[in-house]
């Protein structure tokens, strides 16, 4: 009778001890890091370019590819709902490429964002300030940098939870960006909607 209770609580210890061992999953832990790219439209024509052939392209303030790393910190632990302040920092960039010549515009986006979560979705917004927007040309007739001044902003964001695993949070997101660009007293409209693809550890 002892030899079955202590085999009883040992294998109630070691069940205790594997469960509390387990690792936890990105929703539970109180910091996570992630890893997004995504692609953005919308804004102001900045440079427009015609080829031989007729046909033309747009580098426009809000449009771009994203590459980025965040930090997201878990505020509450109380409640249904959970509330998350995150920090994200990418690149942004535009560009024309022609065997004659180049274009390219480029950011640094810096976003400080409070985002909630209900069932498998996240939403909440924030500010948004971008470093050192440049224009970059180098074409016939032309070649030299656009330096924009730092601009801030305000950003929402929406994204949908769709594979949660053991490690790994990935999701899709639709954010809006609200901006201006400014240089020599000329503003230009950077606002734009990104389509983004993100994973939490």
């Amino acid at each position: 009778m002892l030899i079955k209770n202590l085999s009883v609580l040992s294998l109630l210890a070691i069940s205790t001890l594997s469960l509390a061992n387990e690792p936890a999953t990105p929703d539970e832990k109180d910091v996570n890091f992630g890893l997004h790219f995504g692609i953005g439209f919308g804004g102001d024509t900045l440079a427009e370019f015609t080829f031989d052939d007729g046909s033309t392209e747009e580098i426009k303030a809000g449009n771009g590819i994203i590459l980025g790393a965040s930090f997201q910190n878990r505020l509450n632990h109380t409640g249904e709902n959970p509330l998350f302040a995150k920090v994200a920092f990418s690149y942004m960039f535009d560009s024309v490429d022609a065997t004659n010549g180049d274009a390219k515009f480029s950011r640094y986006p810096l976003d400080l964002l409070l985002l909630s979560k209900a069932n498998n979705i996240s939403f909440g917004g924030g500010l948004t300030y971008h470093l050192n927007p440049t224009l970059s040309v180098n074409a016939p007739g032309f070649s030299g940098d656009a330096d924009f001044d730092n601009a801030l902003g305000f950003k929402v964001e929406a994204n949908l939870h769709f594979n949660k695993q053991q490690f790994v949070n990935s999701s899709i997101g639709l954010e809006y960006t609200s901006i201006d660009y400014e240089i020599d007293g000329y503003s230009f409209d950077g606002s734009g909607i990104n389509l983004t693809f993100k994973t939490v550890y």
